[in-house]
C-alpha cells in the first residue's frame, strides 16, 4: 500500500511539473502599410502613400533614401542620418523623420496642391 501512495504522489507532482505556464504574449510587429512593403530597405524607391498621417516604423521598415509622396500635395525623399528632421513643402506635405527611433511620420496638411 505504501508503494502505492508513493506512485500516486509521484505521478502527481510530474503532472503538475507538465502543465507549463502560458509564455507570455510577444507583441504584434507595427502594421506597414501595403504600399510602403517593396521600398523597406530599398533606397531609391517611389511610394505613393494611400492615407495620412502615417508613421511607419523604422524597426519595421527602413525607409532612408525612398522617395515619398502624397498625391496632389508633393514629397520628399526620407534623409540619412539620426533622426531629428522635418522637411515639408508648400503644397502642404510633411514627413518628420524622429530622432532615437528613426521612425518616419508622413502627414498632409492645407489644400490639396496648395490651391
Amino acid at each position: 500500500m505504501m508503494r502505492m501512495a508513493v506512485l500516486v504522489l509521484a505521478a502527481a507532482a510530474v503532472a503538475g511539473c507538465a502543465s507549463a505556464a502560458p509564455k507570455p504574449a510577444i507583441p504584434p510587429k507595427p502594421a506597414i502599410p501595403a504600399e510602403f512593403r517593396a521600398a523597406c530597405g530599398h533606397p531609391g524607391a517611389q511610394v505613393e502613400v494611400r492615407t495620412v498621417p502615417v508613421t511607419i516604423s523604422h524597426a519595421a521598415c527602413d525607409l532612408t533614401g525612398v522617395a515619398i509622396s502624397y498625391k496632389n500635395y508633393g514629397g520628399a525623399t526620407v534623409p540619412h542620418g539620426d533622426g531629428g528632421t522635418s522637411i515639408g513643402n508648400s503644397g502642404g506635405f510633411g514627413l518628420t523623420v524622429h530622432p532615437g527611433s528613426l521612425d518616419v511620420t508622413i502627414t498632409a496638411t492645407g489644400t490639396p496642391g496648395n490651391a
